[in-house]
Parts: C-alpha cells; sequence; structure tokens
C-alpha cells in the first residue's frame, strides 16, 4: 500500500476545473465520502454529512486491487480535533526503536520458533543468517553480553570462520519500509526462503560444474522502518521513514558494507592458489536493498560506484570494466529519486567501456508499485516546491523516483509463461525445479561469454530468457553499460511490497548467479 502525503488539497470530484490553491494530480477521486470499514480490508475516519467541504482536507493514497484504487483519508482543520488524533496515532500506535537481535550465541534455524528468535545468527543446513541492526541514527547496534560488541563482529566472525572451509556467497539483503528484524517480519521469512533457493541451486550448480559449492550467508540488515502500525499513521510514517533512510545510509551503512567487501578479498587472497586450481570458488558479495532499503544501500555505495566508475584504468591506461562494490548491487522498487541517479547513469551511457563489461548496478521496479509510482512524485512536488531548476527534464527527474523515470529506463521484465495470472505462478512456491534453473544461468552465462568481445550486438543478442522472465532491451539499452534500470511486469512484482512470488523469486536467484562479477569463477 502506498502512502498519504497529509494535507494535499484536491477540488471534489463533482468540480470541473481546480481551483484557486487546488493540485489536480489525482484524477480518480470520486468524491468525498469515507467510512470507517474494519474487518474489510478498509479503515477510515467518518465525518458528519453536514460537515462543510471548506473545513476539509483530502489526501489520497493506494490500496492494492485489481490495477489500484484510491482510499480518501481527511483531516479535519480544528485544532483540537487534528491533535487529538496525532496524539492517538503517535502513544497507541507507536513501534518503538529497538534492537531485536540481542544474543551472540548462534542458534539452529527453527521454522516453527523463529519468531521469537533473538540470536544474531541463525543456522539452517544449507545456509547461515546473521542479522546487524542500526538506530535511527544510523548507528550500530552492540550485543547484549558484551556491550563493547557489535552485532557486525560477531557476524563477520562467523562468515570468516565459515570462509576457512569454504568459499562463500555473500548475500545483503536491507530492508524498507514498514519492515524490522523481529523474527515475524515477513521480510526475515522471505529473506530466509531466498538464501534457501540460492543454497540449493548452488548445489546443483557445482554438480553440473564439477566444482565445490559454496557455502550460503545471508546478511539480514535491520532498522526503524516500522514506526507506526496503526492507520493512517502507518501510512503517514513514509516520508519520516525516508528521511530516517537517508540518514542510515549516510551512516555506519557504509562501514558495514566495506568491511563485508573487505572480509570477500580477504578471503580471496588468503586462498588464491586454491582457487586457480578449483579446489575452491571465489567468494562473492552481493548487496540487496528494497524500498527505503533500496534508498540505504544507493546513499551507501554510489560515491563508491562513481569512483570505480571514473577511475577504470590499469597501470597502462588501458580501460577495464568498473568494478561494482563487492560483485553486484541489486535495488527492488527503491524509493529515490532520479535526480540522484544522473551521475551514474550518465558516465555508465557515456562513458567507453570495454566489450565483456559487466552489470554493477541493477535496479528492479515494478509498474505497479503505487508508492513510487504514485505517492513519492506528489510528496515530492509538494517538498521540492521552492527548488528551481535548469530545464524541465531535471524538474522531472528530481520528483519522480528513478524506477519510474523512463529516459532511465534500458530493459523491460516481462513474464515468459503462458498462465502467468494463474495462482500457482504468483506464490511463494515454483514448479521449475532448482535443475531447470541452473541450466538456464548455465546457457546465459555462455550467451554472455559468445558476445562480450562483440563491439556492436542487436537487440535478440541483448536479450536475456530466464526460466521464467525474459529482460528485454529498451531504446534506451546501450551494449556494455553496467548498470541496468529494469521496469518490471505486475504479474512478477504486483506491487510495492510483496516481493516475495515464487516468479520473482526464482529470476533474482538465477540474475545473481548470471550477472554477478566474475561470472562462474
Amino acid at each position: 500500500m502506498s502512502p498519504v502525503m497529509p494535507s494535499l488539497p484536491l477540488m471534489p470530484a463533482a468540480a470541473g476545473a481546480a481551483s484557486a490553491g487546488t493540485i489536480p494530480m489525482v484524477d480518480v477521486v470520486v468524491g468525498y465520502t469515507l467510512e470507517a470499514r474494519a474487518g474489510a480490508g478498509g479503515s477510515g475516519l467518518a465525518f458528519p454529512a453536514n460537515e462543510p467541504t471548506s473545513r476539509r482536507n483530502v489526501c489520497v493514497y493506494v490500496r492494492d486491487l485489481p490495477g489500484s484504487i484510491m482510499k480518501i483519508a481527511r483531516s479535519v482543520r480544528k485544532p483540537a480535533f487534528f491533535t487529538g488524533v496525532l496524539c492517538c496515532g503517535l502513544f497507541v500506535g507507536c513501534v518503538s526503536e529497538q534492537q531485536y537481535r540481542t544474543q551472540s550465541q548462534p542458534a539452529e534455524y527453527n521454522p516453527q520458533a523463529t519468531k521469537t528468535s533473538q540470536a544474531i545468527i541463525e543456522v539452517a543446513p544449507n545456509y547461515t543468517l546473521g542479522f546487524v541492526e542500526f538506530d535511527d541514527q544510523g548507528w550500530m547496534y552492540g550485543s547484549e553480553d558484551n556491550s563493547k560488541r557489535q552485532q557486525i563482529d560477531t557476524v563477520l566472525d562467523r562468515f570468516s570462520a565459515e570462509g576457512e572451509t569454504n568459499g562463500l556467497l555473500v548475500v545483503t539483503f536491507v530492508h524498507g519500509w514498514k519492515h524490522n528484524a523481529n523474527g515475524n517480519d515477513a521480510n526475515v521469512l522471505m529473506f530466509h526462503h531466498v538464501l534457501k533457493e540460492l543454497g540449493i541451486m548452488e548445489e546443483v550448480l557445482s554438480k553440473k560444474q564439477h566444482h565445490p559449492p559454496r557455502r550460503v550467508v545471508g546478511l539480514y540488515v535491520g532498522w526503524h522502518g516500522l514506526s507506526e502500525d496503526i492507520e493512517p499513521f502507518e501510512e503517514l510514517s513514509f516520508w519520516d521513514r525516508k528521511n530516517t533512510a537517508e540518514v542510515v545510509g549516510h551512516g555506519a551503512a557504509i562501514q558495514l558494507l566495506s568491511q563485508l567487501e573487505a572480509l570477500r578479498n580477504q578471503i580471496n587472497r588468503k586462498f588464491e592458489s586454491d582457487i586457480a586450481s578449483q579446489q575452491r570458488m571465489t567468494t562473492k558479495l552481493m548487496i540487496i536493498g528494497h524500498s527505503f532499503g533500496g534508498d540505504i544501500v544507493f546513499s551507501a555505495v554510489s560515491p563508491v560506484l562513481t569512483e570505480r566508475m571514473v577511475e577504470n584504468y590499469d597501470g597502462t591506461g588501458v580501460a577495464q570494466s568498473p568494478k561494482t562494490l563487492g560483485d553486484l548491487v541489486v535495488l527492488i522498487n527503491p524509493a529515490f529519486e532520479a535526480a540522484r541517479f544522473e551521475t551514474l547513469e550518465r558516465l555508465a551511457a557515456t562513458k567507453s567501456f570495454p566489450p565483456g563489461t559487466n552489470c554493477t548496478l541493477a535496479v528492479f521496479t515494478s509498474t505497479a508499485d503505487w508508492a513510487t509510482g504514485l505517492a513519492f512524485p506528489i510528496g515530492r512536488e509538494v517538498s521540492t516546491v521552492f527548488e528551481s531548476y535548469v530545464n524541465r527534464q531535471q524538474a522531472k527527474a528530481n520528483v519522480i523516483a528513478v524506477g519510474h523515470y523512463a529516459p532511465y529506463i534500458s530493459y523491460e521484465l516481462k513474464i515468459l509463461d503462458k498462465n502467468a495470472k494463474s495462482k500457482t505462478m504468483l506464490v511463494t512456491t515454483n514448479e521449475a525445479t532448482p535443475s531447470d534453473s541452473a541450466d538456464s544461468v548455465l546457457s546465459l552465462r555462455d550467451k554472455i561469454r559468445r558476445f562480450s568481445t562483440q563491439r556492436f550486438v542487436s537487440t535478440n543478442e541483448l536479450t536475456y530468457n530466464f526460466t521464467h522472465c525474459q529482460l528485454v532491451p529498451t531504446t534506451n539499452c546501450v551494449h556494455n553499460d553496467p548498470v541496468f534500470n529494469v521496469a518490471v511486469a505486475p504479474a512478477i512484482i504486483p506491487n510495492h511490497d510483496d516481493i516475495d512470488r515464487g516468479v520473482f523469486i526464482r529470476f533474482l536467484a538465477e540474475f545473481l548467479f548470471v550477472f554477478s562479477s566474475g561470472g562462474d569463477k
């Protein structure tokens, strides 16, 4: 569900034209009627029928329906009423800022008991999951049994120990709005599922390629994404949580991701001879952010990616493929404006990179994501009203989310399956076997190798068929562009929050294996 921007005046539906002081940005508001519908999936404030419209403000936010529909929420301009409702929301619906993972002793992962887990490390049969949390100031938490030891110390020690016996596939996930590191959080459960899928695929790929498997280790990055749990205050927290996300992204998140990359490099250097003789695989690092988690990740990595894209030359001055942070950065429905993406996008599209340049940053945004597609630009229009621009394109880039800004979209992700709209395709199960996925990964790696040295390629050669999805270039796509900005079909990601559908989870796993730097090394 997308958020409300408070006190945004809109004209009544019956009005034929916008009056002075109105912003007719939404044309699907059908009237001022709002009723409380507890138990029916809706909620709101009931107003007397004779309440004059001149005393009301109308705000719009989005609900998940076929396509989408609007809920209309009003706030009365009476100070006593507003203050009472505000205080009620702050004190009754407030989810306090807290650390959920306090126990440094590793715990065996139990799907039934995970909702009460406070362990910083959870160990499953084919993967290990660690947790690191940030407060609202972007500082990392410590562990309960040692106030001087931070969660990241516990996690890095565990990952380092596991790296002594196997190459690692390190997957970092930063959650978004309305989530945290609580054991019953939907994103925590989803990430367990993703790591399990990756572990299975790694085993299958290792057998098909006759090399030892990597151990999958995940890092769930928690922050205070859920600050209110009663409507409409949960929706109204969108803008406050956006500000917090940017604080976190410019805080210790930079340290965290840099330490993970340092660990990756240390393990690979230590076992360089074993890797060369294929006795073990390289350790890889993938970084994923969703929603405001994408904002956090981008805030932390964009200066590094920009620097590495500019300085992509070896000691003799020959251009090299730009390095990412780790092996691949992925943002899913990220909630930040396209203007912040401009430097990377311009460098990626105009700088000359050698044949075989790999993807360093991939952005996936659902075309049905109303949080970033509708509410975000409305809010940005209001908050940037006094800013000046050199042209209209710059003004648009400053209010539209990066995944909805047409000039930057280089790929579309479409569904391949004929029964894409059937229920089985939209739940967290998936009928494709891990072996099917492994075959798709190997086929795509081979295709990339075959065309990597060509300076000119056709649209067909830039089209990638995964098990259930097809990645198709747009007219903005440039060969050897290290940045992918992908518009995703609603059959794959239906809205802002539901990124845990089986078809997308399987695609994401395959994409990570195909496009992470080094390919199959």
